[in-house]
């Protein structure tokens, strides 16, 4: 099915040239480490690290665990207590863990005025292409409806490239939805525009042109042993391929830009929706990957190319969300949230010109569900500062001298926990000092309760059905 929806906006060339274009590009699975300007030595991102050399490169950049939550709050500048959208959407539930998960909605309200309905309430045409997976039904992204003949969609997207939903076949899907996009960019290039180029890749199954994987064979990487990377030495050849397929497409799009000569009014931003998956690559330093709330499931690159806004070769090292793009995208292109639409983000416009801090100093993260193929049970995050409280609700995996390899990926151990650390002097995550620092622990403790409180999260509950030796015997099941 193609569908192509354009919103033609009536604008004067002042009001084009005073509001730049934004592309926004959002790798899946890609953790903190994996580009060679984050220091990956196993792999060269040439196009991204030049990306990053013409503008800031953020180090202290986060998104949620998983999928649905970081596109949820991209699009919506909310976390994911407000919206109900925490958890990895169809995911099983474990029917004999101690908790129950909090129930979590399968979509945006729809009522939530997203990111891409401000923009073109503010005269820009809007497009995505790429993984969706924040309705209950990827296959229908972007949730669109039909009326009298046409579709619309009810996110605010003008434009789905056909690269949107359905299976993928990464070597191919990649090179589709710069097609999409550079498409798109074509065919708007006199307007103001934001495409959301949302990438399946790095994600699994492992699939990437044959040349690129043989390539990193011959250097002396291991092949996947499936498309899913299980039970082999990380980072998996398949993988690298991955890296820098993607980093090739990013390169035609940055290509596409100066081709056209928007280089010089156009919002670059490169990240990622979570930590990188453990069982494909090595997130060290970062403590753990994709799923858990330590370092390696939240911590993501982040870099921005703002030509004469943004200085080349910077960095900042301040703790920013993904909630943190919609009041920022808002007020470079001038455009207004609803009243009614309370943002849970930041402009980050201070700190990419340089100009001041941001008012925020706290961030949270709500993860009230199991994660089946993950290992995390339910729990709740703050950083404030350099300190990070994780709380656990009713029980906690033990990792201590298991591998992601290992089935199950740690013991199991019953009842609520606190965690303490400092992020900064600590990135690795291995000394708690819930019991050394108790009034750290507690005032982190006592903000977190009233945040949850004040965006009405939902809380998992005590499985009055829990049966400790059956859970015990068939604990497999929440991994």
């Amino acid at each position: 099915m193609r569908i192509l929806l354009l919103f033609l906006c009536s604008l004067g060339g002042s009001a084009v040239a005073a509001q730049p274009n934004i592309l926004h590009i959002l790798a899946d699975d890609m953790g903190w480490n994996a580009l060679s300007c984050y220091g990956n030595k196993d792999v060269s991102t040439p196009n991204l690290d030049r990306l990053a050399a013409q503008g800031m490169r953020f180090t202290s950049a986060y998104a949620d665990a998983q999928c649905s939550p970081t596109r949820a709050a991209f699009l919506s500048g909310q976390f994911g207590a407000r919206t109900g959208v925490f958890k990895v959407l169809n995911e099983k539930e474990p029917s004999r863990a101690p908790m129950l998960s909090a129930e979590a909605n399968a979509a945006l309200a729809p009522e939530v005025a997203t990111l891409a309905t401000t923009l073109r309430k503010a005269g820009y045409t809007t497009g995505i292409s790429g993984k969706w997976h924040i309705a209950n039904n990827a296959s229908v992204a972007p949730l669109r409806k039909q009326r009298d003949g046409k579709y619309f969609d009810g996110y605010g997207f003008d434009f789905a490239g056909e690269a949107n939903g359905g299976e993928h076949h990464e070597d191919k899907t990649v090179t589709a939805i710069t097609d999409d996009i550079i498409r798109f960019i074509e065919m708007n290039k006199d307007r103001p525009w934001f495409a959301f180029v949302s990438h399946f890749s790095p994600h699994t199954p492992l699939e990437a042109p044959e040349a690129l994987i043989a390539k990193h064979v011959a250097r002396g990487f291991k092949r996947a042993e499936s498309n899913e990377g299980k039970s082999t030495e990380r980072p998996i050849a398949n993988y690298l391929a991955m890296l820098e397929h993607l980093d090739n497409e990013v390169g035609r799009l940055l290509a596409k830009l100066d081709e056209l000569k928007l280089h010089e009014r156009t919002v670059v931003v490169f990240t990622s929706d979570n930590g990188g998956l453990s069982r494909v690559t090595k997130n060290t330093p970062l403590r753990e990957g994709k799923g858990a709330p330590y370092e390696g499931g939240i911590r993501v690159p982040l870099i921005v190319r703002w030509p004469e806004k943004v200085k080349a070769e910077s960095s900042c090292d301040v703790p920013v969300h993904a909630v943190d793009f919609y009041p920022t995208y808002a007020v470079i292109a001038g455009a207004t949230p609803p009243a009614k639409h309370p943002l849970d983000g930041e402009s980050l416009l201070a700190l990419l010109e340089q100009t001041g801090a941001l008012k925020r100093t706290t961030l949270y993260w709500h993860m009230p569900t199991y994660t089946t193929n993950y290992g995390r049970t339910p729990c709740a995050v703050i950083r404030e500062g350099d300190w990070k409280l994780i709380h656990w609700f009713g029980d906690y995996l033990d990792t201590t001298g298991f591998t992601p390899d290992d089935k199950p990926y740690g013991k199991l151990v019953i009842g609520p926990r606190t965690e303490l650390y400092n992020v900064r002097e600590d990135i690795c995550e291995t000394r708690d000092l819930a019991t050394e620092r108790p009034k750290k622990t507690m005032h982190l403790t006592n903000a977190l309760n009233a945040w949850l409180k004040r965006t009405g999260a939902k809380l998992p509950k005590e499985n009055p059905g829990f049966d400790e030796k059956r859970w015990w015997t068939s604990g497999r099941e929440a991994r």
